[in-house]
């Protein structure tokens, strides 16, 4: 007997069946701890999920009452998550709206299997254990926007040229009226969104009162009239929104067009009639296409130029009627709040010269008109001080530059744009280049999206 108990002892056959059956049993119960944890990984997201279209389904209304939101709130998240699998009851004020922020939590419980068997989660009483599960999510209510802007396009001769299949200006129409249309398509009211559209090349074609103009011979005008001519910039004040005064270098001169310097080139006011004519604001979504539509290109690019008429246009001063004045843009009050922009577009550097800058050094404003002093320079100054200006009232200005390859003005135009953080120039400014149609069109949907936030998101 003791001898057979000594053989039993060390007899090594079937030992790894015995360790595998000792350690099966951890091995599974791991397994099915993973299974009741992928379930619950599996229930928050599906939880997340039905939150997030909750709150973004409530703030889809651009205007609505509470209850409305939260209803709507409501029925998306049902739509969404199948509360009987959890034996759940949504309840009636799973949405809640406080200071235009729209929020909602929930939990559920999911039942365990192994978790419970190995005594991972504490049970109560004798019931099942459970796995809690919480999340919420928020979203901002929409804001009653309204909103001034300028689009300042290039219809420079260089915009008819090819690019991606397609003549630039072409892309351009098509990219801006896509912009058009998508805001005018948020908007509770008609009215709410205002587009001014400044077409320049060689200047820019406008409507002015008498009492802003000289004739061609430098002699005042006066009264409110309006006539259309042509302008490349003032003589004084180039660089600001002011009304222009009684002298006459604060007024624009008709058909006051320069192409290039020298005397052998001469006075290109004759070439007025192939400008395309300033559209003032105005929310008729039908007007604006129309005019995007029969425009096309011809002519130098004086991008000063088309930047101070697009500024004026949205500007609180008399020079075009309608412009809110800039406290506006940081009223408290979301039904008084205007958001004033100016995207600026072109696929060139400066080709026509412009007046000394801001007229400094100049006689008397009243003496016979001097020969003034004229540079492609003066009119990348004046930009640059136009942009400085403008963004120091609070207008967001936004770039564009189209197939552009001169650096000089790819970084004046990076430079014109508003930082993204209004205190942190590493954060980016508003400035797009694109090289292509695809691209254009990309960068417009972008810009169409930054300034629906403005509008309608921002408190």
């Amino acid at each position: 007997m003791l001898k057979s108990m000594k053989s039993f002892r060390k007899d090594e056959n079937g030992n790894v069946a015995i360790m595998f059956g000792l350690a099966i049993v951890p091995f599974m119960m791991a397994a099915g701890m993973a299974v009741d944890y992928g379930r619950g990984v599996v229930a928050k997201h599906e939880l997340q999920v039905a939150l997030d279209s909750a709150v973004l389904a409530a703030g889809s209304l651009r205007v609505a009452d509470d209850a409305d939101r939260k209803a709507l709130g409501k029925a998306f998240f049902e739509a969404n998550f199948d509360a009987a699998e959890y034996n759940l009851n949504v309840p009636n004020d799973l949405i809640n709206i406080n200071n235009n922020v729209i929020s909602a939590d929930q939990s559920v419980k999911v039942k365990t299997a192994f978790m419970q068997i190995a005594n991972v989660l504490a049970g109560n009483g004798g019931q099942p254990r459970e796995m809690n599960l919480s999340t919420d999510a928020t979203a901002l209510v929409p804001q009653v926007g309204k909103a001034e802007i300028s689009l300042v396009l290039d219809y420079s001769g260089s915009m008819d040229d090819h690019l991606s299949g397609a003549q630039k200006y072409i892309t351009m129409r098509n990219s801006a009226k896509d912009l058009i249309n998508a805001l005018h398509g948020g908007a509770a009211n008609v009215g709410d969104i205002e587009f001014a559209l400044v077409p320049f090349s060689y200047g820019v074609k406008a409507s002015l009162m008498g009492k802003h103009q000289t004739n061609a011979a430098y002699d005042k005008l006066s009264g409110e009239t309006r006539s259309e001519s042509c302008f490349s910039g003032r003589k004084k004040n180039n660089t600001t929104d002011t009304e222009p005064t009684d002298g006459k270098r604060h007024r624009w001169q008709q058909l006051d067009l320069w192409y290039d310097l020298g005397s052998e080139n001469g006075d290109r006011s004759h070439l007025c009639h192939t400008m395309l004519p300033m559209r003032q604001l105005t929310s008729t979504t039908g007007v604006l296409l129309t005019d995007l539509n029969d425009w096309e290109p011809y002519g130098g690019t004086h991008i000063s130029s088309g930047f101070q008429f697009g500024w004026h246009a949205i500007s609180p001063n008399s020079v075009f009627p309608g412009g809110a004045t800039y406290d506006k843009i940081t009223h408290e009050d979301p039904e008084q709040k205007v958001l004033k922009a100016i995207v600026l577009l072109t696929d060139g550097a400066q080709t026509v010269p412009a007046y000394r800058k801001n007229g400094n050094g100049q006689d008397n404003e009243e003496t016979s008109d001097p020969s003034w002093p004229m540079d492609k320079s003066n009119g990348e100054y004046n930009l640059e001080q136009q942009c400085i200006n403008a963004k120091d009232e609070g207008i967001v200005v936004v770039t564009v530059a189209f197939d552009l390859s001169d650096q000089d003005t790819i970084d004046r135009l990076e430079a014109c744009a508003t930082l993204k953080d209004g205190s942190d120039p590493s954060k980016g400014r508003y400035a797009f280049s694109a090289n292509s149609a695809g691209q254009l069109e990309t960068a417009f949907k972008e810009i169409g999206d930054i300034l629906a936030e403005m509008v309608y998101l921002s408190n």
